[in-house]
């Protein structure tokens, strides 16, 4: 099986869903496409192997899916243009140096635009998007000379490196996200921030939870969580802890109800926090958090912070929402309840279809229950 035709076996797609993907992405490229017929059989033979799609096509792939060139198996075939190396620096050089404050402001409000749109879309038709953002960053801040611009762009690009890393991860492609997220830490040390170092190495836990490296993960997690425990953000320190007791459950570790507890008391009362836009983290998400912890251990109290969180949640969060309803699914399978749970499967199922969701059909799949 060729690696274009794999990801569609991982989306668990037919091609006419593929198609319709395609269909929206064409715009963006400047293609017109033919007709469904047609489409079908250049599909067939690209996922075949028997035509080398060409860099239109591709793109088409990657914002399809999510995916890199090397991911969907596409050989590097175009040229190198040939350009003076002298000139060329300077040219970079130049370039960077128009950049100011209000220019990095912009790029901030873009990449925290493409995070909203994430959490209803999902992550296949934006993680090109967020990919080319942070290329322009690097660029810039590898150009740059003014320390103080230097900074403020890496953080900007530690911010988008964890974006890309979880979008990554949520397309199943885990080793791009592994590389995003050392992408991000490395910014945010040139940015010299202990927060987003801290949520970087926060959220790469999840690339090891996938990996089922869970004690990696679990000393991860309170590396990161040493980062800041002096003065981090009670926000910040709230939501490593429920990673710390994630992973403590996934473990069955009992001492993940402790975690949960301290991490319940770090919650602030005012959790819109602006220096932090990257972490979602209201009772509602809480009680979701605290419920999955308590699905994965096999306790009941699952059912009721699980049941609590999904009527309380902000329907923009399709991904987090098709979490939710899968661990309802596992607690009441735990409980028996296997009509029930079977409702929440099929919820579950749908909504991780919307957002193009690998992770959450690999989740689903796990909780073993057929439909």
């Amino acid at each position: 099986m060729t690696p274009l035709r794999r990801a569609r076996a991982e989306f668990g797609w037919k091609v006419p869903r593929l198609i319709a993907a395609l269909r929206r992405s064409s715009a963006q490229v400047g293609m017109t496409l033919g007709s469904d017929k047609s489409l079908k059989t250049t599909i067939s033979r690209h996922e075949n192997g028997h035509v080398i799609p060409g860099e239109d096509w591709r793109r088409l792939y990657r914002l399809a899916y999510g995916r890199t060139d090397e991911e969907l198996g596409f050989l590097d075939t175009a040229p190198i243009p040939a350009s003076n190396p002298a000139d060329e620096l300077r040219q970079r050089i130049a370039t960077a140096r128009r950049v100011d404050m209000a220019l990095i402001r912009q790029m901030q409000q873009q990449v925290h635009h493409i995070r909203l749109l994430d959490r209803r879309l999902g992550a296949p038709s934006l993680l090109e998007q967020t990919r080319t953002v942070m290329a322009t960053l690097i660029e810039l801040v590898t150009y740059s000379l003014q320390p103080t611009v230097r900074a403020a762009l890496s953080a900007v690009l530690s911010d988008a490196g964890t974006l890309a890393a979880w979008q990554a991860l949520d397309v199943g492609a885990v080793q791009q996200a592994w590389g995003h997220y050392e992408t991000a830490k490395t910014a945010a040390r040139e940015a010299r921030s202990p927060v987003l170092l801290a949520h970087a190495m926060g959220e790469q836990v999840y690339t090891l939870h996938d990996l089922g490296r869970l004690t990696d993960a679990l000393s991860l997690v309170r590396e990161a969580r040493s980062l800041v425990s002096r003065t981090g953000p009670r926000l910040l320190l709230c939501w490593l802890d429920a990673v710390e007791a994630e992973t403590q459950a996934a473990l069955a570790d009992e001492q993940c109800y402790r975690t949960l507890e301290r991490s319940a008391a770090l919650l602030p009362v005012d959790t819109d926090d602006p220096s932090l836009p990257f972490i979602a983290l209201s009772e509602a998400h809480h009680a979701r958090w605290r419920g999955h912890c308590l699905a994965q251990v096999g306790d009941a109290a699952a059912i009721d912070y699980l049941t609590s969180a999904l009527d309380q949640m902000d329907t923009s969060f399709v991904r987090a929402a098709a979490g939710l309803q899968c661990d309802l699914a596992q607690a009441l399978t735990t409980r028996g309840e296997l009509d029930e749970a079977r409702k929440h499967l099929t919820s579950a199922r749908l909504l991780a279809n919307q957002v193009g969701s690998v992770r959450q059909r690999r989740r689903i799949a796990s909780v073993g229950l057929a439909a």
